[in-house]
């Protein structure tokens, strides 16, 4: 199998948010949404729920837009059609969301248990994802820490010899004690990289992690009120996506 570079991975992950590929269920990336690609997803994955009315909305919604579901979004790269479940057996490194690499490109996955994964889609590693949400919000760039990801893999069609491209992480909120979440460790790993003792980097918002902000929003001239909001975080090295 040719293996992919992880910069040439994540290019075609945001070139599937770009496109603005249209969710439809049975459907593989980059097929585009013609007459005949939907009456063939019809043929070959209708159900009661996905049924002739539901391809044919999807037909008005996106004719000459790519089309994909979940799984199918990845298929461009893997080059073989398999499930979410089917892509997480494949990984080659797989882990709980909470051990999820914050600075590397891996496969995102959502499910019961590591064998009832339903929902998949890709980590950028800059603390942002992408994935063919559902059949109305179509394909989303959003924060890692909104969809209730529960696993990660390191699929074996990118090649993790490769370096990712260095990029700044983006924090799409402000941050405090009490704050969990992969932007939280984010937060932690750039105080630790200008030396301010913030504890372990776990995710986890807590009095060390409030203090180390105290005293960087304080050296900086910043407002010291030990939350990471826009200026804070521009200081800290994020790029700031939040309101």
């Amino acid at each position: 199998m040719t293996k992919t570079s992880k910069d040439n991975a994540k290019s075609y992950y945001q070139k599937v948010k770009k496109k603005g590929t249209i969710y439809v269920w049975g459907m593989n990336y980059p097929t585009i949404i013609t007459k005949e690609s939907i009456e063939k997803a019809y043929r070959d994955n209708g159900t009661e729920k996905y049924n002739k009315s539901y391809y044919t909305n999807k037909l008005n919604e996106g004719k000459g837009k790519p089309g994909s579901d979940c799984s199918g979004m990845h298929y461009g790269l893997s080059g073989y059609d398999t499930t979410a479940q089917g892509y997480y057996k494949r990984c080659e490194t797989r882990g709980n969301f909470a051990s999820i690499p914050i600075d590397d490109i891996v496969l995102l996955f959502k499910g019961k248990s590591a064998s009832d994964i339903t929902h998949t889609g890709v980590y950028l590693g800059n603390g942002l994802c992408i994935h063919m949400k559902s059949s109305l919000a179509n394909c989303v760039q959003e924060s890692v820490d909104k969809h209730g990801w529960t696993h990660w893999g390191r699929p074996n069609f990118i090649d993790y010899n490769t370096v990712l491209k260095a990029a700044k992480p983006v924090l799409t909120r402000e941050l405090l004690n009490a704050c969990i979440g992969v932007d939280v460790k984010f937060l932690q790993t750039l105080l630790r990289s200008k030396g301010y003792d913030c504890g372990k980097v776990d995710g986890d918002f807590g009095g060390k992690t409030e203090k180390a902000v105290l005293k960087f929003q304080n050296d900086n001239r910043l407002t010291v009120n030990g939350i990471v909001g826009k200026n804070t975080a521009k200081k800290l090295g994020f790029k700031w996506g939040g309101a």
